[in-house]
Parts: C-alpha cells; structure tokens; sequence
C-alpha cells in the first residue's frame, strides 16, 4: 500500500500527493466506467444572472447527502456504483478520512474549468479534508494562500491523488484555469465529507 507524503516546504499548502496513486490500467478502466456515468452542466447564479457551469458534473453518495454550492447550485447524490464506492474504500483507507459523497467533475477540453475558490460549505462540517482523484488528460492545479503571498502549481496526471488535509480550505484557494493547449478529457473525483452521512 502507497502512504501518503505531506508536501513539505516551508508555507507550503497542506496537501499530500501520490502522482500515481493508480496503475495505467486502474485509472483506464475507471474512466471508461465514469465517462457512462449521468453528467450534467448546471447554471450558476453570479451577480444576478445564471451562467452555465464551463464543465459538467455529476455526484454520486450516501442517500440524503444534498451538496449546495455558491446558494445556487443544489447536487443530489445518486446512489454509490460498484467501482466508485469501491475507490472510495481505497483512499479512506490510504487517508484515514471518511467520505460520505463524491462529486465528478468533467472538463471537455481547455476551455472547460473552476475558478479561484475553497471548498467551505457547510454541509462538510468543520475543516473537512478532501481527496481529488485525477483521470484522462494531464492539467495544472493552481493552489495559492488567501494573503497570495504563497502559491504552488500541480500538474495532476491520470491515476493521481491529491488530498487536501482539514484547515486547508480555510486558508487556501485553488482552481483549474483555462488553456489554449488541445488537450483531450479529463474527469476529476472529489471525494467528501457531508454532515447526514451514514458513517
């Protein structure tokens, strides 16, 4: 079993990341089966209007879970497939965190993306960690301080894992930009914590 490494520099985010936390093949079968999963592109409420979502998404979770995001995008959860709980196992094994949902998030091409922002909402309880599975093509990963005095760039490949640990949320920001680069499809797993979990 992979043990995970926090990222050590000094003010450095508190994240750990294993590049390849799967195998080729592992993470080739996992996105054939999450490319079938049910995707969809949300509108978002942004200074009085609602904008398409630039990615598509999807969640999957323990019943009851509902994920509000931005108080204008609601998830409900459908229920747990065989290989995504089954990963899900995996890393709160590796991790020693529970997760209750997983929210997919999948970005078409460059142009698809997620803007500065932290994962704050209320439904994860206080500082929650979160564990960020990568599949499909290779993008940066911006992560800077809220003061932006510290930032760091990952390049999260296929099969890799990035865990943000508890607190980073509250003194992080991070986001996946836009690129001219043609590049192909990547789906990203954040697997969470939700209040109204079963465990």
């Amino acid at each position: 079993m992979q043990q995970l490494s926090l990222f050590k520099k000094v003010d450095a985010p508190p994240v750990q990341y294993i590049p390849s936390f799967l195998s080729k093949e592992q993470a080739d079968l996992l996105l054939r089966h999450c490319l079938d999963l049910e995707w969809q592109q949300n509108q978002i409420k942004m200074l009085g209007k609602l904008l398409q979502v630039p990615r598509l998404e999807t969640i999957y979770g323990d019943e009851g879970c509902d994920y509000l995001y931005s108080n204008s995008v609601l998830l409900t959860p459908r229920p747990w497939t065989a290989p995504l709980d089954s990963l899900r196992q995996s890393i709160e094994h590796l991790s020693g965190y529970q997760f209750n949902i997983v929210i997919g998030n999948l970005y078409r091409d460059g142009r698809d993306s997620i803007g500065w922002h932290s994962d704050a909402e209320k439904s994860m309880g206080v500082k929650p960690a979160i564990a960020s599975l990568s599949l499909g093509a290779e993008r940066k990963f911006q992560i800077r301080s809220n003061d932006k005095k510290h930032s760091y760039d990952f390049w999260l490949g296929h099969g890799s894992l990035l865990v943000m640990q508890p607190g980073c949320q509250s003194n992080w920001k991070h986001q996946v930009p836009k690129t001219s680069s043609l590049i192909g499809r990547r789906v990203n797993l954040t697997f969470r914590p939700h209040v109204k979990g079963i465990k």
